[in-house]
């Protein structure tokens, strides 16, 4: 593949993309590192490239591909009275594949461009690896305020039907794409606002409400021209006990004198109840009481389930709990939001609210099931705080989609990473939780539950919550299908990929490469250019091999 340089109508971003593995590439590496010795950026070096710091590096790798005459797709955008500024927004090391990638936002008079990103990637000698970008040209949008802040948020306070809490949340600036009317606006950005019904609203909206909302406000009008969900909806010890399949699991918990309670100090993972109370209405209340001194079987679920995510984040990932950090990875269970819930005990969610899990439950054979039973579940909605720590896909259209699929297909490489055949794997998410005992959603037929498998069948929904924001959970299903594609990928020489190869390749992808409003084509380009990145150092026709595999499988849901 030549560099790539594509307008994306989804986001108003435009996107390129180059790689030192990829074959069609490999004539422009090579002219871009002659052309180093006489480019400025080279030229009067304070010191070597492979001896400074990675975003000195970095930098100078961008200023010269944005210059060249040799990337000609790959641009600085401009606008009337402003050219792109590029700040830093961190250095990550992938100890996965062994690089370093630098991230940068793109800003016009210092105000960024919502959903831009350009990450370039370095090995361990400071060498290129790779570029890949989304720009935005913002025209015809003045960089001035008409408003105050204090005035958008009243404007976010009066929308309804939520009431907010702004309490401590400044908004920032951004210039914000919006794709139904393909124009740009200068807006004010909330996020993270915490919500709930107002006592006039709606009890009853057939979906659950998010607990968090980012709100987008024009800096030139003071309306409201996007609410954007946050929150997706759904000294130690080992001891055995039962888990809520009547299963026996084994737990760490900590021993205090004569006390023992669920809590994992090695991987930093504590299980509370919350005792049927709301976590909405008493959030400040959460996580709750501890769980001592037996071991309630729901209880034992989340904190074996959760064991079990910690160790895939970390010895597969090579990622250290949800936030990289070694934070908690806490959870409560016996949660009911008493608006949802028609007996004040059931309640059907589970999600991961920014700090921790909060678990529902439901009746099944006449007795109560955490949600927390299932792997699977445990397994989706824990990456979404993986997501929101990353990517911080926005959760709506193409970009939700792609939310809700990186979410389902770790949630299944969790939950079947004890079963080696993959011939036998269970491809359904939260089997025996949706209605009449069966699965939410099916990645190997996603048509079977009533998913769309390819473009062709996209389905445009309203961005409102009976539209499921765009239809994030409808839609997810065609890069579902395109990563069930990837993951059983085979040829006369068995599967193209081991199942850590193929966690690798899509966690490498939402972490490093995807931004805030990227759409499926750019899960595509960030996916091949974490294959490239991973199976660097393999023969050519073996890399080959894996990259073929990976173009085939969009190929077949219309994913270009």
């Amino acid at each position: 593949m030549a560099p790539a340089g594509d307008d994306r109508s989804g986001n108003g971003l435009k996107s390129f993309s180059i790689h030192a593995q990829d074959e069609q590439s490999h004539a422009t590496f090579t002219a871009l590192a002659k052309e180093q010795a006489a480019h400025p950026t080279f030229a009067f070096p304070a010191a070597a490239t492979e001896s400074v710091d990675p975003e000195t590096a970095a930098r100078r790798y961008l200023n010269q591909a944005l210059e060249s005459k040799l990337t000609p797709n790959f641009v600085a955008p401009t606008t009337e009275d402003a050219e792109s500024q590029f700040k830093t927004i961190g250095t990550d090391t992938v100890p996965l594949t062994g690089t370093r990638t630098v991230k940068f936002r793109q800003a016009f008079h210092d105000i960024p461009v919502y959903g831009s990103l350009v990450t370039v990637e370095l090995d361990k000698n400071n060498r290129l690896v790779s570029i890949n970008s989304s720009l935005g040209e913002p025209t015809g949008v003045q960089a001035l305020a008409k408003i105050s802040p204090a005035e958008a948020a009243k404007a976010v306070v009066n929308k309804p039907p939520f009431k907010k809490d702004l309490t401590g949340i400044a908004p920032r600036l951004n210039y914000y794409y919006v794709a139904s009317r393909a124009k740009w606006h200068l807006a004010f950005i909330f996020e993270d606002v915490p919500v709930t019904l107002s006592e006039r609203g709606p009890k009853k909206t057939g979906r659950i409400a998010p607990r968090y909302f980012d709100y987008v406000v024009d800096a030139k009008t003071g309306r409201v021209i996007a609410e954007l969900p946050r929150t997706p909806s759904m000294a130690s010890e080992v001891q055995n006990a039962i888990d809520a399949r009547q299963i026996q699991r084994s737990i760490r918990v900590e021993t205090i004198g004569n006390r023992s309670v669920l809590k994992d100090t090695a991987n930093n993972i504590e299980t509370f109840d919350f005792r049927f109370d709301d976590p909405t209405l008493h959030e400040a209340a959460l996580p709750g009481q501890e769980v001592s001194p037996v071991w309630p079987p729901g209880a034992v679920s989340a904190h074996a389930n959760a064991e079990a995510v910690a160790d895939f984040l970390r010895t597969v990932l090579m990622r250290n709990n949800i936030d990289n950090q070694g934070g908690p990875m806490n959870a409560s269970v016996n949660c009911v939001v008493s608006s949802e819930s028609r007996d004040g005990r059931q309640w059907f969610n589970a999600y991961w609210n920014g700090q921790q899990m909060v678990y529902g439950q439901v009746m099944s054979g006449g007795q109560l099931l955490t949600l927390a039973a299932a792997l699977d579940i445990v397994g989706h909605e824990m990456f979404h705080g993986v997501t929101d720590n990353t990517s911080r896909l926005e959760y709506a259209g193409q970009s939700g989609a792609l939310n809700e699929s990186y979410s389902d297909i770790f949630g299944i490489l969790i939950a079947n990473r004890g079963q080696p055949d993959r011939r036998q794997w269970d491809w359904k998410l939260g089997q025996g939780f949706a209605n009449g005992g069966g699965a939410f959603r099916d990645m190997s037929d996603p048509a079977s539950l009533g998913q769309p498998a390819h473009m062709n069948d996209f389905r445009v929904l309203p961005n409102t919550q009976r539209g499921d924001w765009g239809g994030v959970h409808t839609n997810s299903g065609i890069h579902n299908k395109a990563a069930h594609l990837i993951m059983t990928a085979a040829d006369n020489a068995g599967f193209v990929f081991d199942v850590n190869q193929v966690a690798g390749i899509f966690y490498i992808a939402v972490t490093q490469q995807l931004s805030r409003t990227s759409q499926f084509t750019d899960s595509r380009r960030s996916v091949l250019s974490a294959a490239r990145t991973l199976f660097r150092n393999l023969p050519a026709d073996q890399l080959a091999r894996r990259v073929s595999a990976i173009e085939a499988a969009f190929d077949a849901v219309g994913i270009q």
